[in-house]
């Protein structure tokens, strides 16, 4: 594999090895070996000890986009998905130490700077969602807001929230614009849902995800489309 294009100089190849729960210890990085990739199941939260990584992403046209160095004292592999949205490689040799995923809270507790990375990485995942939905222009407007949902459930999660309940404070206008679709079909779509038993409305909370299992099946485009995600048409003739 070719190391992408950035303005580091270096070996052309990058080492690629097999990641393992290393929590509590140091892992050491040779100049250019990938540390995670876009897609990788989260397995840590690593701490730079020495070195640099550059972390980027890959557009949808193949280009790489260079999203941040991170240095001795940084923290990378935050965020609410359970997958990384981006690649991390070391730009020289370098070190990290590993941290359990549910380490997060302790780890940026009284760090300003590290708080700020954390935020700043879950807004670059929730970007990466809503990239990922709007590009499947095809996909079915219910598939799209059950991902958004599970999507806000995680980092609802993560705050220490209830992830089953997800409150009005977003205007529904905010969420179909996220999505990329029109009021009318974010409205059919929470009807689906909720058509389905995924979903139902709460007094005081705002929506209650009744079943999350299943909702992140239908997120994931997991087989066919459930039978109560029935085509427009169909529905609204049935509601009608």
């Amino acid at each position: 594999m070719l190391r992408p294009g950035s303005s580091d100089t270096g070996s052309t190849t990058l080492v690629r090895k097999t990641p393992a729960r290393e929590v509590g210890k140091v892992r050491s990085l040779t100049r250019d070996e990938i540390l995670f990739e876009s897609g990788d199941l989260k397995r840590n939260i690593y701490r730079v000890e020495t070195g640099a990584l550059c972390v980027y992403r890959t557009r949808p046209d193949g280009t790489t986009e260079i999203v941040e160095y991170a240095l001795a004292g940084d923290l990378v592999g935050m965020g609410f998905l359970e997958r990384h949205a981006t690649h991390a490689r070391a730009s020289v040799n370098s070190s990290v130490r590993c941290f359990p995923l549910d380490a997060a809270d302790k780890l940026i507790a009284g760090d300003a700077h590290n708080k700020a990375r954390f935020d700043e990485a879950v807004e670059r995942e929730f970007i990466f969602r809503r990239e990922s939905l709007v590009s499947a222009s095809s996909q079915h407007p219910a598939i799209r807001l059950a991902a958004f949902l599970t999507a806000v459930s995680q980092r609802t999660r993560e705050e220490g929230g209830d992830p089953t309940f997800i409150d009005d404070s977003v205007n529904c206008g905010v969420i179909a614009d996220f999505l990329g679709i029109t009021i009318e079909e974010l409205a059919l779509a929470l009807t689906q849902l909720e058509t389905c038993g995924l979903i139902e409305t709460a007094p005081r909370h705002g929506l209650r995800l009744k079943d999350l299992a299943s909702l992140k099946s239908v997120a994931d485009d997991v087989g066919p489309a459930p039978a109560c995600l029935a085509p427009k048409g169909t529905l609204l003739k049935a509601l009608q």
